[in-house]
């Protein structure tokens, strides 16, 4: 086997090396960016739950899987939950009014400082009101569903699609 006289030059060798150091580097940079945005042990442990569909059994599966999530986190652990509903899924807001079972467990997810948001294009595209839905203040509808969940996932909160 031949080897090329110009790989063995110094040169090449030398920038190899320094390459592959700029590579470590840069994955030693990733990673303690991460470990540096990672939350503190006594910081709130934020969920967000995304309800997109007009499914009253998918309802109340994650309304249960939700109340699960709170009744099995530890005492010292803080949670800011959020319910973002959105297209077909502000149905969920909307059987509320009528079903009793689906409305006491909204409040009682409320009372435990769950807040469930709105998105306003999804109001405004199906000619719905705040008052056609369950307890829905000006401060729970947010303009755009989507938006509000990219930017509740670029401000830590866990994504979670039940």
């Amino acid at each position: 086997m031949q080897v090329d006289p110009q790989v063995l030059r110094p040169g090449w060798f030398l920038a190899g090396a320094l390459l592959l150091m700029l590579a470590a580097g840069g994955a030693t940079a990733v990673l303690m960016a991460a470990v540096a945005k990672a939350p503190a042990a006594e910081e709130p442990l934020r969920v967000v739950y995304h309800i997109n569909t007009d499914d009253l059994e998918l309802h109340l599966n994650a309304l249960r899987n939700l109340q699960n999530h709170i009744d099995g986190s530890p005492d010292d652990v803080s949670l800011r939950i959020k319910v973002l509903t959105h297209g077909s899924g502000i149905s969920l807001l909307q059987h509320a009014r009528t079903d009793p079972d689906l409305r006491s467990t909204v409040n009682t997810l409320k009372l435990q400082d769950v807040r469930f948001l709105v998105c306003g294009n999804s109001l405004e595209s199906r000619g719905l009101e705040r008052s056609d839905l369950h307890e829905v203040s000006d401060r729970d509808v947010v303009p755009s569903g989507i938006v509000e969940l990219t930017r509740l996932q670029r401000s830590g909160y866990t994504y979670i699609k039940p």
